[in-house]
């Protein structure tokens, strides 16, 4: 890495943020909420536990851990300077 490419860049406008000068951190979670689910899921009578069980485990299993991972949890961190971070509290999701 070149010297020049060291220190704090503004993930919204590209420039180097000076040192000693403010800059901002803008830190988002995104996670499954944990209100209970709206449909209750009952096994029928006859129905196989560890089957049911093997079943899901199986679908896990298929499915790609980055796609598992984001559907429960993800956090980004980003620096801004002081005008992007005037910007970004006026309109946080870039709305028109």
């Amino acid at each position: 890495m070149a010297k020049q490419d060291k220190g704090i860049f503004c993930k919204m406008c590209g420039r180097r943020v000076g040192e000693g000068k403010a800059h901002y951190v803008v830190r988002i979670q995104v996670f499954a909420a944990d209100d209970p689910p709206e449909k209750k899921v009952f096994l029928s009578e006859g129905a196989d536990f560890k089957e049911e069980v093997a079943k899901l485990l199986e679908e896990i299993a298929n499915t790609d851990p980055e796609e598992l991972e984001e559907g429960v949890y993800k956090f980004f961190k980003f620096d801004l300077c002081r005008p992007c971070q005037r910007q970004y509290i006026k309109n946080p999701f870039g709305q028109r």
